[in-house]
């Protein structure tokens, strides 16, 4: 038996399309419970979990206090069996998917966790740009094409596609709850942070390529504004990433590696130079890294 775990916070945009996938999904060898865990929802999602009980093996409760990893660890407590594989409510699942993580975790157990492949399901045909131009992984979330089956670096595994063997949590291990999505803005990684400190426990860590989910990029996600915005949030988790490297710690002006001043200024100054000699393309890398290097910035302030 595994357990599916996700949060859901007024995700009734796409969660009906994600539960009708899990109707449509292989058997894996012992069956699967799925917990879902609304998270404070003020839309439909409430309705659209009744409507799915008598469809699936779902078990879903309502926690009031906002904060995807509060809920997260919340459902933790209704696990059942020997593994949880972690998802949102914003991806579709390939039929094989949790046959694929069944499978895996019997005939590699001295493996812990592992993630699986996330491709994009667009709204439609994206442009050029965005497929040239956009670091889709920070972006979207989306998984490395070229990598393969094998043992990856922890911070590899992500949330979206996520599995975690039952015995890490009932050794006592948990979400952060003072990171992650929750109510106003958030630092991007939550997950990652979890992944990054159990494999510093001696964890080992995976990447399954075969176990596929795509994760439903909407419209608005397409727009360039919308794009640069996320930088920053990339900006910030790596700055909650980097924070104890040694490397990180010299030259430091209130908190920040004093180059990362000349390189914000740098960024800023391309962007309105790009942006009077009209090459859009240099103009987006500036804007990026621009708001990247303020994201992190601003997290180093607000940490002091």
């Amino acid at each position: 038996m595994l357990t599916v775990l996700l949060a859901t916070y007024n995700g009734s945009l796409t969660l009906e399309r994600s539960l009708q996938k899990f109707i449509e999904l292989d058997e894996p060898k012992g069956g699967y419970n799925l917990i879902v865990v609304d998270n404070a929802s003020t839309d439909s999602t409430p309705k659209i979990l009744k409507e799915f009980e008598n469809k699936l093996p779902l078990n879903w409760l309502r926690i009031e206090r906002q904060g995807k990893n509060l809920a997260l660890n919340a459902g933790l407590e209704l696990v059942t069996g020997d593994l949880v594989v972690l998802t949102d409510d914003d991806i579709l699942p390939q039929k094989d998917w949790l046959v694929r993580h069944r499978e895996f975790a019997n005939k590699n157990p001295a493996v812990d966790m592992w993630g699986g492949s996330i491709v994009p399901h667009w709204p439609f045909t994206p442009s050029t740009w965005i497929l040239d131009q956009v670091p889709l992984g920070a972006v979207y979330a989306l998984t490395d094409p070229q990598l393969i089956t094998g043992p990856i670096k922890p911070d590899l595994v992500w949330g979206a596609n996520m599995a975690v063997r039952a015995e890490v949590f009932r050794a006592g291990h948990r979400f952060n709850e003072h990171i992650g999505p929750a109510a106003g803005e958030y630092t991007m990684g939550s997950e990652v942070e979890f992944t990054c400190r159990i494999a510093q426990a001696g964890y080992r860590s995976w990447y399954l390529r075969e176990a596929v989910v795509e994760h439903i990029i909407r419209p608005n996600q397409v727009d360039r504004n919308w794009i640069v915005k996320r930088a920053y949030r990339f900006g910030k988790s790596k700055h909650a990433k980097n924070k104890q490297d040694v490397d990180y710690q010299k030259n430091m002006i209130k908190g920040v590696p004093r180059w990362k001043y000349g390189a914000l200024l740098f960024c800023a100054l391309q962007s309105i130079y790009y942006r009077i000699t009209g090459n859009q393309a240099a103009r987006f890398k500036a804007d990026w890294d621009k708001q990247y290097h303020l994201g992190y910035i601003v997290s180093a302030w607000k940490k002091r």
